[in-house]
């Protein structure tokens, strides 16, 4: 392609366009633009690209287009198939590394269900949990809006209040979830949190501000019972990985602002932080004063004893002493270490399995109300 080209719009419809991406609307991308070597690619920019044999990884994206909402469908991917992918890197411990490429290149690699694309280093992925190579993807065109300007994620980013302000006594409570690692159990326990508290009739909302973006994750705080959730990619960023400490807790404070107000008075506030509290983007935002004074609520997900006693060490050597209100995620789930995991921690903090929706859900809910 040499030459900028109009969209068609029964074309665009056939796309996929994917979550990480899902704060530009389809309706907004107007133009194709060839691929000029000499421009500067960033993260956030919206490319056109066509899906390469054989698929790697990554065989489906969570596909946005003609859909509203957090409704997606999980869209399989095979050869030839086109899709917008957004530029973002990658640093999991449990998949690999990859960077946005400073110049134009032909070749990306998929490395995220929400549509992030970049280069996977060589010898970057996990060795047992992230093995096989890549799903590859040819770079068709840029994306542009009517004008014939590049589109980026960050210049369609919801407007916000990213100042910090002391709590006041009327605010709904904040609850922090975070956890020792990437698959610690996150997200599952923010679940279980959210489903114990609205079902003892308090108003909950939720959402997740660092790491990587994509829908799955929001709907199942929805799922639980969350009235509102929100994350980072409506602010612009398809990850937060790389991102400066200010950029990251700018977006700490534009998501948990936009769902203290939803909540209202007498309502939590439930806030993930991935993927580790050794992450520098969680421990940005860990280790800021005005976040460790918002924070009425810690609970720890993490694997191990030893990652419970190191993290928790952790926690309360950063202020958060009187705010860890228990432990959870995947050592939980293991009747052995719930049975000695107490007595291993002094007693200091109880521990729930956020899996066992068999026990009553006062159980969980009175860790944060006291009642």
């Amino acid at each position: 392609m040499t030459a900028r080209t109009d969209v068609d719009p029964a074309r665009r419809n056939q796309w996929l366009f994917p979550s990480a991406a899902r704060v530009v609307r389809p309706a907004d991308v107007r133009t194709l633009l060839p691929i000029d070597p000499a421009v500067r690619w960033e993260q956030g920019d919206l490319l056109l690209a066509q899906v390469l044999a054989p698929i790697g990884r990554i065989d489906r994206v969570e596909n946005v287009n003609r859909c509203e909402g957090l409704a997606f469908h999980d869209a399989e991917l095979h050869p030839g198939s086109v899709t917008v992918v957004v530029l973002a890197p990658r640093a999991g411990t449990h998949t690999c590394i990859a960077e946005v490429p400073k110049q134009a290149t032909e070749l990306l690699h998929l490395h995220g269900v929400g549509g992030q694309a970049g280069l996977v280093v060589p010898g970057s992925q996990h060795t047992s949990l992230y093995r096989g190579p890549p799903t590859q993807v040819r770079v068709l065109a840029r994306l542009g809006d009517a004008e014939g300007r590049a589109i980026n994620t960050r210049s369609f980013g919801e407007p916000g209040d990213a100042t910090p302000r002391a709590p006041k006594p009327d605010d709904p409570q904040l609850v922090l979830v975070v956890g020792s690692d990437m698959d610690s159990g996150k997200t599952t326990t923010a679940r279980r949190i959210i489903y114990s508290l609205r079902a003892m009739g308090a108003p909950v909302v939720a959402g997740k501000a660092v790491g990587v973006g994509e829908l799955a994750e929001l709907c199942t705080m929805f799922d639980a019972g969350a009235s509102e959730v929100f994350d980072f990619s409506a602010l612009g960023e398809p990850v937060t990985i790389d991102l400066p400490r200010k950029r990251v807790l700018e977006l700490f404070f534009r998501v948990f602002h936009r769902l203290r107000a939803a909540a209202g008075k007498g309502g939590f506030v439930v806030i993930e932080l991935a993927d580790g509290i050794w992450y520098p983007e969680t421990r940005y935002v860990l280790e800021d004063e005005a976040v460790r004074r918002s924070a009425a609520h810690i609970v720890f997900a993490c694997e191990g004893v030893l990652d419970a006693e190191h993290g928790l060490a952790k926690l309360e050597r950063w202020g958060y002493a009187g705010k860890i209100r228990a432990v959870s995620g995947r050592v939980a789930g293991s009747g052995l270490l719930r049975a000695h995991l107490p007595e291993i921690l002094g007693g200091r903090y109880p521990l729930f399995d956020a899996l066992d929706y068999d026990a009553l859900p006062e159980t969980v809910a009175s860790l944060f109300t006291g009642a």
